[in-house]
């Protein structure tokens, strides 16, 4: 709508201006405390949803890798295993991808992804990686991680719990499973060594509590149930933060199992974020 002289309102109309008639960043609420008026906005760095991995072995690339190509050439005596993940990161730049393997002819491994980047022999990582979580942790607890490499940071936003499972499912059971004894615990592990928990979960109650987006998935026809769950930390109506994480600093998040999860179908916890603005 135009004003009275037909003149367009402009931005500096809409700002706050202070007793003078001078334009100000700064808004005062009701309550006489003032703050910096913005203009939230989306950043433009790079998306990143990554699984929590338990790191099993590391290998090297024999040759280049080609974009586009979806079978790499690795050393021999790698021990790749059909499905498991294989990252391959460059590690002068951090740039990455993971991928689950498919096939093992020899030397020859065959992704389910096209290659992303030129890895090089001379300057790449190879980590090999399961991403399933049901294992036995009752004796050794087993340790899965977001765990970014030297030249790697960003934000997690939020994580994703999926359960798979042949079995009914409730506020009481974990997954399809008795509730559990110990619990995993989600938690932070800092740049000097000393960690930060979370919390513990030991049945789908205790995930509900702190996620509460959530949903129970009957059964369809094939037989799996399934549940899932979103925590989700950045956001005004959330926890307001986001979990940084320095591969420079050695920072971690992590989930700590402590109990014996074989029994369950499927147990994968993904997080979701964004490399960090520059």
């Amino acid at each position: 709508m135009a004003r009275a002289n037909d003149r367009p309102v402009t931005d500096a109309d809409r700002m706050p201006t202070t007793d003078d008639g001078i334009a100000s960043a700064l808004e005062t609420s009701s309550r006489g405390t003032t703050a910096v008026g913005v203009f939230v906005q989306d950043q433009t760095t790079d998306t990143l949803t990554v699984p929590f991995l338990n790191t099993r072995a590391e290998a090297a690339l024999s040759a280049d890798t080609v974009i586009d190509s979806r079978t790499v050439d690795l050393a021999g005596g790698h021990g790749v295993l059909i499905g498991e993940i294989m990252e391959l990161a460059e590690t002068a730049t951090g740039r990455f991808m993971q991928s689950e393997v498919l096939s093992v002819n020899v030397n020859q491994i065959t992704l389910d992804q096209p290659v992303t980047d030129v890895f090089t022999v001379a300057g790449s990582t190879v980590l090999l990686s399961t991403s399933d979580l049901n294992v036995n942790g009752l004796t050794t607890p087993q340790v899965f991680s977001v765990l970014p490499l030297p030249a790697q940071s960003g934000d997690m936003v939020r994580v994703i719990f999926e359960f798979r499972d042949n079995a009914d499912m409730d506020f009481t059971t974990f997954g399809g499973i008795s509730a559990l004894a110990n619990g995993c615990v989600l938690r932070i592990k800092r740049q000097d060594g000393t960690f930060k928990n979370l919390f513990n979960f030991k049945d789908n109650g205790d995930i509900i509590e702190q996620c509460f987006d959530h949903s129970f998935l009957p059964n369809n026809g094939q037989g799996d149930r399934g549940f899932t769950a979103r925590l989700t930390w950045g956001g005004a109506s959330k926890h307001g933060v986001v979990i940084r994480l320095e591969g420079a600093l050695g920072e971690e998040l992590q989930v700590v199992i402590q109990d014996n999860l074989t029994a369950l179908g499927r147990f994968h916890i993904t997080a979701q974020g964004h490399d960090i603005q520059d």
